[in-house]
């Protein structure tokens, strides 16, 4: 007879106990391994691998970056004069986070009053309050912050999928400032923007940092204007991908859409190549736009033509049907867009339509007419 086992689903309680003492476990996993680090590095068991140091031998052998191997083997070393902090640390009660935070301050002296405190607080609570507590020590805050401030450093990663990351790492100050100017940016840009989607905070925030340094490469002109008209990014793309007829060897610096959307409003250089990729002509760059169109347009449409959206600044002129498509760059077939209207245009966010009397009018993503009260006899339109 074949016999099943039965299979429970643990009560939610239950559960949690379960993570709370696989938490616990490891942050005795963590203890012993600091210890074993601290040995090493008393014992200089980095040198025959030519290293400089201890963290330098940990990112190697056992994978962990340099700066959070560093911070470890800070922390082993500090926990050998702090016998209540480490038997804490030890039987599980004290996880690493807090550890790390209290050997920044702690001395034989006063680490049973912090760990009375933190023990009970969370991780974040512990680092605010060593991090205020070494703050009033002038000699150690003095450093710490002439540490941070030699260790300041602005780093990107660009993705396979076009996407960029950006790191920053700046003082207290210094990044209390910058985030500042960001919540300024990011208010004006809802104010003068419609609301086509509620947006996250973290998102708002991306938004407005690509604004300041809109104005900033513009030199904070205040009249309504392009990006093209004051800075350049060079995009390569191969036309046949540009008409969707791709090759086998055809490639595009970007996505595809987001290089027809940069095309829309831009300068255009052709290249031709040999069948190895060789240049073979370098023809003159043109501008799409010409300064006449760009100024008619803004004559006409005085701000962003999405309806609701009052951006008068950082205009693009869009082709509704693009020219690489045959359309022409007239002004019956542009019309001015802001750039997060013009982004949301090409993800197809919405789509821009004309009606029997000639009116341009748009369309979100599900379909239904977007109603502006402005000019457009939307009501006419069925």
């Amino acid at each position: 007879m074949r016999m099943h086992k039965l299979v429970t689903t643990p009560s939610i309680d239950e559960l949690e106990a379960k993570i709370v003492r696989h938490s616990q476990q490891l942050n005795c996993a963590e203890y012993e391994l600091l210890v074993m680090v601290r040995e090493f590095d008393i014992r200089q068991g980095w040198k025959p691998y030519h290293f400089n140091n201890c963290a330098e031998w940990l990112d190697m052998k056992c994978g962990i970056t340099y700066d959070t191997a560093r911070e470890k083997v800070r922390v082993a070393r500090a926990l050998f004069d702090l016998p209540e902090i480490s038997a804490a640390f030890e039987s599980g009660e004290l996880s690493y986070s807090k550890a790390r935070a209290l050997t920044r301050l702690a001395t034989t002296e006063n680490e049973k009053e912090l760990l009375n405190y933190a023990i009970p607080a969370t991780a974040r609570q512990v680092e605010e309050h060593c991090r205020k507590l070494r703050n009033v020590q002038r000699s150690e805050s003095t450093a710490d912050v002439n540490r941070i401030h030699a260790q300041r450093y602005l780093s990107r990663n660009c993705h396979n999928d076009g996407s960029m990351t950006i790191s920053i790492e700046l003082t207290r100050e210094a990044g209390d400032l910058v985030m500042k100017a960001i919540e300024r940016a990011a208010a004006q840009l809802e104010r003068n923007s419609s609301d086509l989607n509620s947006e996250h905070l973290m998102a708002q925030q991306a938004d407005a940092l690509v604004s300041i340094a809109q104005a900033y490469l513009a030199g904070n002109d205040s009249k309504p204007t392009s990006t093209a008209d004051h800075y350049q990014v060079m995009v390569h793309v191969d036309e046949a991908a540009l008409r969707e007829q791709p090759g086998a060897n055809s490639k595009s610096d970007l996505p595809l859409e987001s290089v027809r959307r940069l095309c829309c409003d831009s300068s255009i250089t052709p290249v031709t190549k040999d069948e190895n990729g060789n240049p073979l002509n370098v023809g003159r760059k043109h501008r799409m736009v010409q300064p006449a169109l760009k100024r008619a347009l803004l004559a006409r449409d005085k701000c962003c033509r999405y309806p609701g959206c009052t951006h008068d600044k950082w205009l693009d002129a869009h082709h509704v049907m693009h020219w690489i498509d045959g359309g022409n760059t007239s002004l019956d077939n542009t019309l001015l867009l802001c750039s997060r209207h013009h982004r949301l245009l090409h993800e197809g966010g919405f789509t821009i339509q004309k009606d029997y009397s000639g009116e341009w009018y748009f369309r979100n993503r599900a379909g239904s007419v977007v109603l502006d009260a402005r000019d457009y006899a939307f009501d006419e339109i069925t």
